[in-house]
């Protein structure tokens, strides 16, 4: 009986110092809201913009942050401050022909165990030696990479923790008949708990401070 009344207590004590560390914000514990339709004047445009922003992981000075004891879903899902270069680096774009690019979150993991793969594809045509040069030093770099969709809303992949890598895409080539496109499609990976939205800074990153 003692034995049982033990382990009682200590279910007790343990259930108390959850809500505790709850209330304080000690423990995420986010907020279920309703999922509607949410199409703000019935816009839902598929797709991704035309410019890709990317940079190298090492040269990001202050990351955005993970949000701290989230309201609710829809807060856990938003990076908080903006991504901040090193003194002397800046970010770059790259374009890619419209109607190519896409961002996907693939659900992976067994079951207890679920993360997200974001995957970005994207098509740069022509297959000149920039492009070329681009491909061949960052094949095995870490980076990290903004993309907007039509609907203006940005995502970021990399964080202070992962960067985005590079990955086999499609194909790199001349295309076989006369009516192909030379040039390159790529794809980059980013492994992360949560997909998230990015609403920092997308413009000062483009210019190296002195």
């Amino acid at each position: 009986m003692l034995q049982y009344l033990k382990i009682f207590w200590f279910i007790t004590l343990a259930n108390a110092v959850e809500i505790f560390m709850a209330r304080f914000g000690l423990i995420q514990c986010v907020d279920f809201i309703d999922i509607d339709k949410n199409l703000p004047n019935g816009e839902n445009m598929g797709g991704l913009t035309q410019t890709m922003i990317f940079g190298l992981w090492d040269d990001v000075d202050t990351w955005p942050t993970e949000p701290v004891a989230p309201a609710d879903v829809e807060e856990y899902a938003a990076w908080t401050g903006d991504i901040v270069m090193k003194s002397g680096k800046r970010a770059f774009t790259f374009y890619s022909t419209d109607d190519t690019s896409e961002l996907t979150c693939n659900m992976v993991g067994e079951p207890d165990g679920r993360s997200f793969e974001m995957v970005v594809n994207v098509f740069n045509p022509g297959l000149k030696a920039k492009l070329l040069g681009f491909i061949a030093a960052a094949k095995n770099d870490n980076l990290f990479v903004l993309v907007q969709d039509n609907e203006s809303q940005w995502y970021l992949l990399g964080d202070s923790k992962r960067a985005a890598i590079m990955q086999p895409g499609e194909g790199i080539g001349t295309g076989r008949a006369t009516a192909d496109r030379k040039g390159a499609n790529l794809s980059f990976i980013y492994k992360t708990n949560v997909p998230r939205t990015y609403s920092g800074d997308v413009t000062t990153i483009l210019t190296a401070s002195s």
